[in-house]
């Protein structure tokens, strides 16, 4: 068994913990946690998600799992404003598309657009829920994971959400595929 399999073997674990999918014992702190991996990990951490996802109901760890890829959302939103990120980019390159979706996202707001779609898909019943976000390297660097967290703590506060995160956290910075700081982040939690 690698250490990636051991770790999303406690992390398994953790889903099923009551105390955890109520954000209960944190210290007042928001429940966001970081599942940090090596990028070359990708692809298996892909399909772990997916079958956790795909797996876990109220039946088996008494949560529902909801998974947001970010790059899903940003090309749905975009879609709909019948805007073209790739025709964008090649029209004006890469830092000015960046520049765009940031403002057209209103990523500097706390209720930005990506945060706005979270809330109104997201599933509320009776039973717990967890909010895996994924494809944040998929995003890069249209969108950085530190405005995601940022702002989406200022209106998720009762589920946990668990970013999964191609690269290193150090529970101070968040340094994407090992190499680039997205700045400092310090809310979340280490987990797995």
């Amino acid at each position: 068994m690698t250490a990636l399999d051991k770790r999303f073997e406690r992390f398994r674990e953790k889903l099923k913990d009551p105390a955890f999918q109520q954000n209960r014992g944190l210290s007042n702190e928001v429940g966001f946690y970081i599942f940090d991996y090596d990028p070359k990990d990708e692809l298996r951490v892909r399909n772990e998600v997916e079958n956790i996802a795909n797996t876990s109901t109220p039946a088996t760890i008494k949560a529902n799992v909801q998974v947001f890829n970010l790059l899903n959302i940003v090309m749905t939103i975009f879609e709909q404003m019948g805007y073209s990120l790739s025709e964008a980019e090649k029209k004006d390159g890469i830092s000015v598309v960046i520049r765009q979706v940031n403002n057209v996202l209103k990523m500097g707001h706390e209720h930005n657009l990506i945060v706005q779609y979270i809330e109104e898909h997201l599933i509320r019943n009776d039973s717990p829920t967890i909010i895996f976000l994924t494809g944040v390297g998929q995003v890069f660097p249209l969108i950085r994971s530190h405005r995601v967290l940022n702002t989406l703590n200022q209106v998720i506060d009762k589920q946990p959400v668990v970013m999964f995160f191609p690269g290193k956290y150090n529970s101070l910075n968040l340094n994407i595929f090992g190499k680039l700081s997205d700045n400092n982040y310090y809310r979340a939690f280490r987990i797995g």
